[in-house]
Order: structure tokens, then sequence, then C-alpha cells
């Protein structure tokens, strides 16, 4: 008896040490030189929401943590509070003195030795003679990779990831540095991330050029940051004539007490560009074709970082060809071509270097927070798209392409529209307050997305009619254009509609 007693208990211990490895962590923080000095805020700022995206829509909210945010977010809509948070300095709206706060900001990780720490830098940057550094935005400051990394191993997290999106021009020791040229967590980790992240161990150190290189920051991202985690199809770059730089938009409010100030980029370009360009970007996703961005493109394979040295490298030579095709003007002469450098790779256990394409016929390609699914489903809906047939109505596009997500899951974004709730077109607030009210449980809305310009036919389950809110969804009045979302509440159905099949 006391032998099957000791048997059990080693049978229990062995299968909750099993769930705790496999539960390890991923502790994110991505940082980005949005200051008016840099210049670069229309292409940094985006970087930072696609690194976020790629990382809140592929890894269980459980097992995500992101630096000062104390929430999880669920696979059901839910949040919770952390028991464990990384908390500390701001480096998102006052960026002064960022050298010391990023290495305060690791310091304060409480990853433990089965984590893994991803630090995320999207700015200037140069080498000199102890290598490849970071130019803070004071634009004197330099923050060398290698101390980034030596504060990491402090840490002993089981695999430590230093990815910059910068510049590698040489600049001698004593001169000053050149100038440069919301979806829903899923229930379980696609392979890509389960591999590279939790299976990997060691160092990842990745810069997005090489020694003598600029690196091309382009309005809407990095070249490395859209390859690597940019959900849109692949990005076309177009001149923007009379644009110099981003300018501080009339809408920006920073922290009064801010002593270098972060420039809210989605106003700015909402300014410049006429139009708002809201949360991730991703400006051109269309379901129907495979999107950019590695960590999207190959979430379903077993990848290890030699398959990403290979994909990275082809995908940056790509944009650059399409952002400079004669090439871009340096002071040394003409760049061809931008290549990442890999200071380091870490090991994996499993996983393959020969990445496979995705193709338009394989089935199972998922999105974020939406399990494994079951082949080619419908794309979403674009209301009144009809085709030949008996009856008019909504239907899903016909082309031929691979949707990426099987089974939708969106919000609403601030700036959308909603002009019809269960066939009923909405004139103002009141029609949209009694309209949810007295909806039943299951309820159909248009909403018109301000993003792409386009209108979608949604489906939400509503909270029963006593509850504080049934949709959780608040709005304004937008003559002759229903309501204007202006907040989506945490946790509420506004955060799991669905495309209306």
């Amino acid at each position: 008896m006391i032998r099957a007693v000791i048997r059990l208990c080693v049978v229990l211990s062995i299968c909750l040490f099993c769930a705790t490895a496999h539960a390890q962590r991923i502790y994110v923080m991505a940082i980005a030189d949005t200051s008016e000095k840099s210049g670069l805020s229309f292409s940094t700022g985006p970087d930072l929401q696609y690194i976020f995206d790629a990382f809140y829509g592929n890894v269980p909210g459980g097992q995500l943590v992101t630096y000062n945010n104390p929430m999880a977010d669920f696979a059901d809509g839910s949040s919770v509070n952390l028991k464990n948070p990384w908390e500390g300095p701001d480096v998102r709206f006052d960026l002064v003195d960022m050298k010391n706060k990023i290495l305060q900001a690791i310091d304060a990780c409480p990853a433990g030795p089965n984590d893994t720490i991803f630090l995320f830098y999207t700015g200037h940057g140069a080498y000199d003679d102890e290598g490849h550094f970071l130019v803070m935005p004071d634009g004197e400051t330099r923050l060398h990779r290698k101390t980034i990394l030596e504060r990491m191993a402090l840490k002993r997290p089981r695999l430590a990831i230093l990815i910059t999106d910068s510049c590698n021009l040489q600049v001698p020791s004593g001169m000053g540095p050149a100038p440069s040229a919301r979806m829903i967590p899923p229930e379980q980790m696609p392979p890509l991330f389960e591999t590279l992240f939790i299976r990997s161990h060691g160092v990842v150190d990745i810069n997005s050029s090489s020694e003598g290189e600029v690196s091309i920051g382009a309005i809407g991202g990095g070249l490395l940051t859209l390859s690597l985690a940019y959900m849109g199809n692949q990005p076309d770059f177009k001149p923007r004539p009379g644009f110099t730089r981003p300018r501080r938009s009339e809408f920006d409010a920073p922290p009064s007490d801010a002593v270098i100030p972060a420039v809210d980029h989605t106003m700015a370009m909402a300014e410049y560009f006429g139009a708002m360009v809201e949360h991730g970007m991703h400006g051109n996703f269309d379901p129907a074709l495979p999107p950019f961005g590695i960590l999207f493109d190959y979430r379903d394979q077993n990848l290890n970082w030699e398959a990403v040295r290979g994909l990275l490298t082809t995908k940056i030579d790509t944009l650059f060809k399409s952002v400079a095709p004669k090439g871009w003007d340096t002071e040394k002469g003409k760049q061809t071509t931008q290549t990442p450098r890999f200071y380091s790779l870490p090991k994996t256990e499993g996983g393959t270097s020969r990445p496979v394409t995705p193709t338009r016929e394989q089935g199972g390609q998922t999105g974020p927070g939406l399990g494994p699914g079951p082949g080619p489903g419908p794309g979403p809906v674009d209301v009144g798209q009809t085709q030949p047939g008996p009856g008019p109505g909504p239907i899903q596009p016909s082309g031929q392409g691979q949707p990426r997500w099987s089974r939708p899951v969106y919000r609403p974004e601030v700036g959308d529209h909603i002009i019809e709730v269960n066939g009923r077109a909405l004139r103002n607030l009141n029609d949209y307050f009694h309209a949810v009210k007295s909806s039943p449980a299951s309820m159909t809305f248009v909403l018109w997305e301000a993003r792409t310009g386009k209108t979608f036919l949604m489906q939400a389950d509503l909270n029963p009619p006593g509850a504080n809110s049934r949709f959780g969804v608040g709005a304004s009045d937008s003559p002759g254009r229903g309501v204007r979302v202006e907040y989506v509440m945490q946790g509420y159905p506004g955060t799991r509609c669905r495309l209306a099949q």
C-alpha cells in the first residue's frame, strides 16, 4: 500500500513538473524611439504595435507578460490581474534617460529560469570599437547591445532574445552618432511560437542591418519588423510627395512632465494623411492572401531560428528593393540591399530549418486565438457583395485565396461605425441604445471599419438584459453614419464578435 502511494506521488510530481515546464512564460518588452527629434515615429510607432500584435495574438494570456501591463487577457474575452507583473520605469511616453530605464526594467523582470525574456528596440543605431549600440532618444547616449545581453544574463532565463531594428553604420568612439536615412489571445500556442520561444534555449541577438549599412525606416514600419510581424499582405510602399519627417500633431498630448515626450504616431499620421490609422495598422490586410510577417505566415510550422534567419534575410531584401529599387545612397556609396545581422542564435529542441511555403491549398491556417482550424473557411463577409444566383445578400468572397482566419473573432475599434442592428438602420444614439437593449441574445450588426473603409455583417452573443451592459461598446452620434464607436469594455461581448455566416 505504501509503495502504491509512493508511486502515485511520483507520478503526480512528474505530471505537475511537465505541466509547469510547458506553461513557462514569455516576458515581452518593446521600446521605440518615437521622439520628435528622431524623425522616425512614423516607422517606429507602428513597429511597436506589430510586435505586440504578434505575441498577443499567438501566446495564451496565462503565458504572456508584457512590460508595464498588469493585466492578462484570455481567449474567452476575460481579463485578470497578474499576481507578479513586470513593472518598471515609463519607456512609452517619457523617453528621457532611456538607457538607465531599460537596464532598470531588465533588473525588475520577474522571469524565472524556465522563462523567456524578449526585448525589442526600434530606433537609431550604429557601431563603434565596442560593437553595435542603440542611440537613445536624447540623440547622444549609447547603449551597447552587449550591455543589454549581460544584464539579461543575470536573470538566468531559459532564452534571452534581443532583436533591434536600427542602422549599423560605423561611428568612431569619439564622434556623435550618424543620422540614418485588438484581436483575442489564443487558447493554445501555435507550433512556431512553441519552437522559437519555448523549446529554444540560449541567446537570440539580431539587428536589422549589418555593419556599414543603413536600416531603412519606411513610413509604416521598419523592414525587419514588417518582415517578422506584419499581419497584412506584402507592404506596398508608395512615395509621399512633400513628406519630410514626423511633426508633432495638434492631437498629441504627452504627459506634462515628460522631458523627452513621445510622438503619438497614430494621431500624427491621421493629421498628415487625413485618415485615422488605427491600432495595429496592418494596412492592406486581406484574409484571402497570406500575411507577410513570418510570425503569422509560418505560425503552423515547427521552424527553428535557422529557418527564421533565411526567411528574414529574403524578406528584408525584398522590401529593400521595393523601397529603393535603384539602391540607397550613403556617404560610402550606394547600398543595394539590407542584410540582417545575426550575432547569436540559440539551440532548439526539435524544429526544422526547412520552411514550407504556405500555399492556398493548405488547410488549417488559423488566426490568433482561434486554435486549430478545419481547413479553408469563409473569409470576411462584405455587406452588399453578391453573386449570381437566387436572391441577393451578403456572401463570402469568391476568390481562391486561403483565408487566414477559419473562425474569425473580432472586436470593433474606436473610430469604427455601427450602421445597423438586427437589420434596422440606426439614425442616432437613441436608436442604438434601444436596439441593443431589446435585442435577442444573438445580435447581428453592420460594422463599417475605419481602417479599411469596408462594411461587414457581424454577430455577437449579448449579456442577459439585467446586466449593466449587454454589449459593452460605447458610441456617439454620427449623423448619417449610424453611431461611432468610442470605447470597447474589456471582457464584454463586444470583444468577442464574429463575422456572420
